[in-house]
């Protein structure tokens, strides 16, 4: 039997880029989450692909300071309720599932 094949995340690269003189913000690789989390831990928001995202696919954003974080959804569009501290890093997280097509960007 054939395996359901994930849709593809949207490309946030251009959205990201608009947002560039308000946020430091900055999309990682998989393979760069280290990366990320240093990012992260210096209070920028980080974005990389969420490898634990089992029926979608989806963006995992995370950030040290949680008010530049909530600034990062309420400019997305992204509830605030959707944020949570890590049990183990020193940052704030959430899963997210861009909508290109309904977001507002800054």
């Amino acid at each position: 039997m054939a395996r359901h094949k994930k849709k593809s995340l949207p490309d946030i690269s251009e959205l990201l880029s608009s947002m560039a003189e308000d946020f430091n913000v900055r999309l990682f690789r998989l393979t760069d989450i280290p990366d990320a989390v240093a990012w992260a831990e210096r209070g920028f928001v980080a974005i990389h692909e969420n490898y634990h995202s089992h029926k979608s696919q989806s963006y995992h954003v995370i950030c040290g300071n949680r008010d530049n974080l909530i600034r990062f959804c309420r400019v997305m569009g992204i509830p605030e309720q959707y944020i949570c501290a890590s049990e183990f890093y020193r940052f704030w997280h959430l899963t997210w599932l861009p909508r290109l097509d309904s977001q507002k960007a800054a």
